[in-house]
């Protein structure tokens, strides 16, 4: 019993020293919003977008570099950016900077995407 007992506490303790050494992902930096309007012009990757967007037509996140934006994609566009989410392919994206309901809201409409 004793051993047994000693042995799930080892265990513990090395899960607990692995789980110390791992690196946590810190997730991409905001971009400040332009103001809205302003053009768009970067490339990088796209994800779909995790969670609950603060504006409807929002559906994808565009990461470039230490970056992280919000898109909003007319159907030809979100096609070849759901595309290149799937196949983790580099995009270039052209777009309008765009505000939301609510006040901390931005985002891009995307016009272009190659």
């Amino acid at each position: 019993m004793k051993r047994s007992l000693l042995n799930v506490l080892i265990a513990a303790g090395l899960l607990a020293e692995i789980a110390g050494c791992a690196q946590i992902k810190r997730p991409a930096v905001q971009v400040k919003a332009a103001a809205v309007g302003s053009p768009f012009n970067q490339s990088g990757w796209v994800s779909l977008y995790a969670g609950e967007p603060c504006a409807p037509q929002i559906m994808f996140d565009f990461h470039g570099t230490r970056s992280m934006v919000s898109l909003a994609a007319p159907r030809r566009e979100t096609e070849i950016l759901t595309d290149a989410a799937k196949k983790n392919r580099r995009v270039h994206v052209l777009g309008k900077w765009r505000g939301g309901g609510q006040s901390n809201c931005s985002y891009v409409q995307v016009t272009s995407a190659e």
